[in-house]
C-alpha cells in the first residue's frame, strides 16, 4: 500500500469509521469543483472589496458601525459552497456496512482419514513419539483451528470406520481422535479404502471448498478398491486431496510415489513428513491453502448513506436561497 493510500484509509477510519465508497475516484471533483468556484468569485469580491473598503472608511470617519450584515456576507456563498461539496460527495456513494456474514455452505468440508495400522505404533526415530500419538496431538491442534467450518474423521486399516460424520464441533472430534486405538480394525493398510470411505462422506457436501486429507506410513495391502481408483472418483467429485507421507525417509515404507500421484490428480498436495514437527506444518499449510481459496468474510449489506448527504445539500441551497431574498438581499 502506497504512503497516499495509507493516509487516506487512516484519515477516512478516523474521521468516517466503517464507511467506504463505491465510486472512490469521483471524491477527485470536490476538490476541483471547490477551486472552480472560488475563481469565480475571486473577482466579484476583490472588486466588492474595494468599495467594502472605501465605505469602510466612510463609516468609521463618521463614526458609524459596519453592520452584521456587512460583516456576514459570506455565509450565503459558504453554504452553497458546502452544498456542492455535499453533492458531488454523494455522486461517489458512501457506504456504510451494516452486516458480515459467513455462509456454512461456503465454507470448507474437510475429512481427516488417518492410517491405523500397527506400524503406526512404531517411532520415525529416537525420543520421538509413536507416529499414532504423534498424529492425534498434530491432527487435535488442527481441528482446533478450523472455526466454523466442518470436519469429519475417519480411520482405516484393512477395513474403514467412520469416527465422525461432517460436523462443527470440534471438541467432539477432538475427543474422538484421543480415544482412537490400534485393533478397532482388523491390520493392514487400506490407502484405496480409506480414501473412499471419507470421499462418501463429502459426496453430497454443499461447500465451495471440500477436501480429504489423508495421512499414511505405508502401502496399500487390503481392501478392493485401489488407490488411483479412489483418486479418479475424487476427481470426478470435485474433492482435493492432499496426501501425507509420515514414516522416515530413508525407508521405502510409504509409497510416495502413489500418494504424489493421488494429490496431482485432484489438484492438492502430496507432504513428506518425518517428524512431528513436520507433520505439523504439512496440515497447517493445508489449513491456510483452503483458507486462501474460499477467501476472507464480507460485508453482504450496505446502508447508502448518499441519500442523506443530497438533503443536506437541498437543505443548505435552501437557506442559502432563503438568505439572499431576505436579510441578505441586494438592492441594484
Amino acid at each position: 500500500m502506497s504512503l497516499l493510500q495509507s493516509l487516506r484509509s487512516t484519515f477516512m477510519d478516523a474521521v468516517l469509521p466503517g464507511v467506504t465508497f463505491a465510486s472512490p475516484l469521483l471524491l477527485l471533483l470536490v476538490p476541483i469543483a471547490l477551486v472552480l468556484l472560488l475563481l469565480r468569485y475571486r473577482r466579484p469580491m476583490r472588486q466588492g472589496a474595494l468599495l467594502a473598503a472605501d465605505l469602510g472608511l466612510l463609516q468609521r470617519a463618521a463614526g458609524l458601525r459596519i453592520s452584521w450584515r456587512r460583516r456576514l456576507r459570506w455565509v450565503p456563498s459558504a453554504l452553497r459552497f458546502v452544498a456542492i461539496a455535499l453533492l458531488l460527495i454523494a455522486i461517489a456513494r458512501p457506504q456504510r456496512g451494516l452486516a458480515m456474514t459467513f455462509i456454512p455452505e461456503q465454507g470448507i468440508d474437510m475429512v481427516l482419514a488417518l492410517d491405523m495400522s500397527g506400524s503406526m505404533a512404531q517411532s520415525n526415530g529416537r525420543g520421538q513419539p509413536s507416529r499414532l500419538d504423534a498424529a492425534k496431538t498434530v491432527v487435535r491442534d488442527f481441528v482446533a483451528t478450523l472455526e466454523g467450518d466442518r470436519v469429519g474423521v475417519i480411520i482405516f486399516q484393512a477395513r474403514s470406520l467412520v469416527l465422525s460424520p461432517l460436523t462443527v464441533d470440534r471438541i467432539a472430534v477432538q475427543r474422538a481422535v484421543e480415544g482412537t486405538q490400534p485393533g478397532l480394525l482388523p491390520d493392514g493398510t487400506a490407502i484405496g479404502l480409506g480414501a473412499a470411505e471419507g470421499l462418501n462422506l463429502l459426496r453430497n457436501s454443499p461447500a465451495r471448498s471440500r477436501v480429504l486429507v489423508l495421512l499414511t506410513d505405508g502401502q496399500n495391502n487390503a481392501g478392493d478398491i485401489q488407490p488411483l481408483q479412489a483418486s479418479q472418483l475424487a476427481k470426478t467429485l470435485g474433492v482435493r486431496v492432499y496426501t501425507i507421507g509420515f514414516g522416515p525417509r530413508d525407508t521405502a515404507d510409504v509409497d510416495r510415489a502413489v500418494l504424489k500421484r493421488i494429490a496431482s490428480d485432484t489438484g492438492g498436495a502430496f507432504y513428506d513428513a518425518s517428524t512431528q514437527s513436520e507433520l505439523a506444518k504439512a496440515y497447517g499449510d493445508i489449513g491456510a491453502l483452503e483458507r486462501s481459496r474460499v477467501g476472507e468474510r464480507r460485508f453482504t449489506r450496505y446502508e447508502e448513506l448518499a441519500p442523506w448527504l443530497v438533503g443536506g445539500a437541498l437543505a443548505l441551497l435552501a437557506i442559502e436561497v432563503a438568505l439572499r431574498s431576505t436579510m441578505f438581499r441586494r438592492t441594484p
